[in-house]
């Protein structure tokens, strides 16, 4: 290998190691993880990486999904884009951090019709006895005799009237009549009431939803739609889906549409502590800077820096000899003192951070001491020159050694609040 080649591999993995640097720099100064907020830019884009890749699996709705299967008449399959599979997806978020649930759940619960995200009504009943403002819903199921119904049945397209002609069907069905009724959720439920009427007999507060009956199913169109289930044994549980979506949408409207709690209620929850002779409150802000501490002592630890170590009291430092043989007195100042903080052994401690992670909760700690302006200032100008030397190549010659900061000039350099 010539002597050329043999002094370039120094510097291509100088540059190697420069670019890592800058790599590691740039990742350090990356903002913390980011939530999907549709009216912020970093957030909506997270949201549309969310739904493209819900989009592409086959565990969720035909709505949701980005290519639908379509039957050939030949026997065989073909796939047809849909174009509004990254919108619903996108709705689905939404919906699902507004009612605080999984954006899994939201999809698997609601169905797309004429426009609309729509529960199904196994998932209203589910909410609804999740909430326990009523007690556990209850079906009263009646048979009221045979009868008959009429329905309209879609026929041809008529060119001369420019719609579809419609048929009267009339069908004999048994006329079951379901009502889905709860007492509120504050009452002990009575142990010998068994039906809607034991409930009426005693007088009881009781909620109860509109009927749902064969005869509403059949001139509604319910029951005359292909593939029906209110044509087979299914129309019992077909009544009791139906009855528990009618009672949500009329009792419960804020609990099926996720408006229990309020965004503003969301954050400001607070978690409570049972001991035994307390009880205690925190605020989710608290937890935050609880949490941001813990992390700071962490990173702290982790760099030979005692998070718990209190400040040592401000005392004097020894005399220093300049080189004309004058004597300095490097003594801290009379507001140094009355902070209780060592500016010298602080800036010691920001020298000897290794990460900008570490110089940073260094710093951050330096709030807790209530420094005096001047203080700031000088701690300002340590901090700022081991922030340059952390970010300084590899090979760089060194920043010049950290002066004692009570003798440095105060007030001339910004400060980090």
């Amino acid at each position: 290998m010539s002597a050329t080649a043999t002094a370039a591999a120094p510097a291509a993995n100088t540059a190697t190691i420069q670019q890592l640097r800058q790599h590691q720099v740039a990742a350090a100064q990356e903002p913390a993880d980011q939530v999907v907020d549709l009216f912020s830019s970093r957030g909506f884009a997270l949201a549309q990486r969310i739904a493209q890749a819900f989009s592409t699996s086959n565990a969720v709705p035909v709505a949701f999904r980005q290519w639908v299967e379509k039957k050939l008449p030949g026997g065989g399959i073909d796939y047809v884009e849909n174009t509004n599979a990254l919108g619903n997806c996108l709705v689905a978020i939404e919906t699902a951090r507004a009612v605080g649930m999984s954006i899994t759940a939201v999809m698997q619960n609601a169905n797309v019709i004429e426009g609309r995200l729509t529960w199904s009504g196994q998932y209203k009943i589910a909410a609804i006895n999740a909430s326990k403002r009523f007690t556990p819903l209850r079906f009263d199921v009646v048979n009221k005799g045979v009868i008959k119904a009429t329905y309209k049945e879609k026929q041809g397209w008529n060119r001369e009237n420019r719609r579809y002609d419609f048929k009267d069907i009339t069908v004999e069905v048994e006329n079951l009549e379901c009502v889905a009724w709860a007492l509120p959720g504050n009452m002990a439920f009575p142990p010998n009431v068994r039906t809607l009427a034991d409930a009426k007999a005693l007088k009881l507060p009781v909620i109860e939803s509109a009927p749902v009956s064969m005869k509403l199913a059949v001139e509604e169109g319910w029951y005359g739609k292909a593939g029906s289930k209110w044509q087979t044994e299914m129309k019992h549980l077909m009544l009791q889906y139906r009855a528990g979506s009618f009672f949500g949408n009329i009792h419960a409207p804020d609990i099926v549409m996720g408006m229990g709690r309020t965004t503003e209620e969301m954050q400001d929850a607070v978690v409570i502590d049972l001991d035994q002779d307390s009880v205690r409150v925190t605020s989710t802000e608290d937890l935050r800077s609880g949490v941001a501490a813990s992390a700071a002592a962490e990173v702290m630890q982790k760099n030979g820096i005692d998070p718990e170590q209190e400040e040592p009291a401000a005392t004097p430092a020894a005399a220093d000899t300049t080189e004309a043989g004058a004597t300095t007195s490097s003594a801290a100042p009379a507001d140094a003192k009355a902070s209780g903080l060592d500016v010298d052994a602080f800036a010691e401690k920001l020298g000897a951070c290794k990460d900008q992670d570490s110089l940073d909760a260094a710093m951050d700690s330096l709030r807790a001491l209530n420094p005096t302006d001047e203080q700031r200032a000088v701690l300002s100008d340590v901090y700022q020159r081991r922030a340059a030397e952390l970010e300084a190549p590899a090979g760089a010659p060194p920043a010049p050694a950290f002066a004692p900061t009570s003798r440095r000039a105060r007030g001339t350099t910004p400060s980090i609040d």
